[in-house]
């Protein structure tokens, strides 16, 4: 129960932290475009792994940590008001879901797995959709939320 309570907390820490303001400016299409392939690794090659091998608890973790986040992140988004950092952005920044979806799964890749977790949320920056500190905490909801996936205990 303690786990529990210490990833609430966590989670809740990184949702609520406020973002920096940014002069608006336009979207960077290569970047925007190349970080929705790069938060789609992680949770994409877990997914496949899991039905691959038929290891039906670990396709229920990835499916729990991707509950938890999206939930927590469609929450946020709606409640907290955050700056546009982009011309004609919706203000709904914090935190990135693509921060977030792109840090979920990434055991199954190993060190790759880590280095788009690293690399999605330099890019969602870069492509002036999100602020540092939104893509960051993006990234924290991400791990958290893969952490508390994991909380299905599978027989190994």
């Amino acid at each position: 129960m303690k786990t529990l309570l210490v990833l609430f907390l966590v989670l809740l820490f990184a949702a609520a932290a406020s973002a920096q303001t940014l002069p608006m400016q336009p979207v960077q299409p290569a970047w925007d475009w190349a970080s929705y392939g790069t938060a789609a690794v992680n949770p994409g090659v877990a997914a496949y792994k899991a039905i691959r091998h038929k290891d039906w608890c670990k396709l229920g973790q990835l499916g729990i940590s991707e509950l938890i986040g999206n939930t927590v992140t469609i929450v946020v988004k709606r409640h907290v008001e955050s700056p546009r950092p982009c011309f004609m952005c919706p203000p709904d920044g914090m935190p990135s879901g693509h921060s977030m979806n792109g840090a979920i799964g990434a055991w199954a890749n190993g060190g790759w797995g880590y280095a788009f977790t690293v690399v999605t949320p330099f890019m969602r920056y870069e492509a002036r959709r999100h602020t540092k500190k939104q893509a960051v905490f993006g990234t924290l909801l991400g791990v958290g939320s893969d952490a508390a996936g994991h909380l299905l205990r599978c027989n190994e």
